[in-house]
């Protein structure tokens, strides 16, 4: 049978595709050893990255460690200062540059560098992070603004020995791939210091240092987890945070009501239907603006043109969105497509070291590397004790004078104007958990702001 011109064009085109792809190293999808592993590991790798962050420690010049430092840090003439480079994975989860990865992978980094599998490599700045969740997100800034991404998976339907795949940057190893099973789901772990994650999923990939941060993913290449840890004094027993933890956490984690200082007034949540995920309005507070348009049980399927197909997209989307901008909502509501129009209103910004004061009986002021230099601050970030009044709850929780508050709840705090964005929604006697350094050893507490009758007079 004679073939006609467009076939023949058809079929020379998909033999160059084919030899193209061998030249490079990548064989077509129909070849026999293009496993499902391997089909996953090509679908999610340019989305997956490299984390380097710096830190600055102290270290002694010729002498022995003193014992009794971590008790009773005191500054010491034979001291000096050292960056220190730690390595990291993590992976994108939006097109403008939203990274997620662990967050002891970043804490106290002065430096964040984010390298992707192109080459391409932006310095990056943390968002917020969950310590009790060790998760953490940055933000970086590429040219094009489109950005390779992974959407979420599910954590909530996985079986024990179903085989997992793990993608990182082991020791430095870039974009390495090991795989395993899932041994087992809802794994506590519980660290010294009173630390301890729940929920985890095991494995036993193969898991090193430098993994941290990075996906965990199902034989179709779907993210399942975030890789966090491992058992040090065994082999192939690494733990993984569960892809829902991140989904729930995600809407306080990139807060866009409190970092851009806007109302908006409508709650969202993602929920599975049959067809997929779905970004769903779970309320929607009175006389706000999204009580214009919106209505509870509302999905939310397009913001200014832009699809929105999980809670990723309507998240980091939103944190684009300025104050008195109308923003054009696509809704899917009793079953028809609607078009929702809403305007953002501004917040003004609270007074942080009043209410540091009015919560805790805290002074606090801004650290600059110069200041840092005059006092021997071991970090040159953060908010420095320079008053404490006396019987206040930051007293009684032991705070001292040059102790340095570092982070509120969940969030890095390097102003003032950060910490009363953080401050401001804190309820009389709630407890905040907080972030301090002392000489060169970091602490976290609960420290439990005051009741109203405590405030009379303040």
């Amino acid at each position: 049978m004679k073939m006609s011109d467009k076939a023949i064009r058809i079929a020379v085109l998909a033999l160059a595709c084919c030899v193209a792809a061998e030249a490079a190293g990548e064989l077509p999808p129909d070849n026999p050893r293009v496993t499902p592993v391997v089909t996953a590991y090509r679908k999610v790798r340019p989305a997956v990255v490299n984390i380097s962050s710096e830190t600055i420690v102290e270290t002694r010049r010729g002498f022995g460690r003193d014992p009794f430092e971590d008790i009773f840090p005191i500054p010491d003439p034979f001291t000096r200062r050292v960056p220190v480079e730690s390595l990291g994975s993590g992976f994108l989860i939006h097109r403008d540059g939203y990274v997620v990865t662990n967050a002891h992978v970043i804490r106290r980094a002065r430096a964040i560098r984010v390298s992707l599998q192109d080459g391409g490599s932006f310095d990056a700045r943390v968002i917020s992070a969950a310590p009790e969740h060790d998760l953490a997100v940055l933000k970086i800034e590429a040219d094009d603004g489109d950005l390779p991404y992974l959407p979420p998976g599910r954590s909530d339907d996985l079986m024990v020995g179903e085989i997992v795949i793990a993608i990182g940057n082991p020791l430095g190893y870039a974009n390495s791939l090991t795989t395993g099973v899932v041994s087992a789901v809802n794994r506590n772990l519980d660290f010294r210091g009173g630390v301890s994650y729940e929920g985890l999923i095991q494995t036993d990939a193969p898991i090193n240092p430098g993994n941290s941060g990075g996906p965990l993913l199902n034989i179709k290449g779907e993210l399942i987890g975030i890789n966090t840890a491992i058992r040090a004094d065994a082999q192939n027993i690494g733990f993984a945070i569960p892809i829902g933890t991140l989904i729930e956490e995600l809407p306080d984690l990139l807060d866009f009501e409190r970092i851009n200082r806007v109302e908006f007034g409508a709650s969202v949540v993602q929920r599975l239907s049959d067809d997929g995920w779905e970004v769903i309005v779970s309320a929607v507070d009175q006389d706000s603006p999204a009580s214009a348009a919106l209505y509870a049980g509302d999905r939310i399927v397009g913001i200014n043109g832009r699809e929105v197909e999980h809670i990723f997209d309507f998240t980091c989307d939103m944190l684009s969105m300025p104050a008195d901008e109308e923003i054009n909502f696509s809704v899917v509501r009793d079953g028809l497509r609607r078009e929702a129009a809403i305007r953002l209103t501004s917040r003004p910004r609270p007074d942080g070291k009043a209410l540091a004061e009015r919560h805790f009986g805290l002074t606090l002021r801004p650290i600059d590397q110069e200041l840092a230099r005059d006092l021997r601050l071991a970090t040159d970030r953060g908010l420095l004790v320079v008053g404490l009044e006396d019987g206040s709850p930051a007293d009684a929780l032991g705070i001292g004078l040059k102790d340095i508050l570092f982070q509120v709840d969940r969030f890095y705090v390097d102003d003032l104007e950060t910490l009363g964005e953080i401050l401001e929604s804190v309820r009389p006697g709630q407890a905040v958990r907080a972030g301090i350094v002392r000489g060169n050893v970091a602490v976290w507490a609960n420290i439990r702001a005051r009741a109203a009758d405590e405030r009379q007079g303040i």
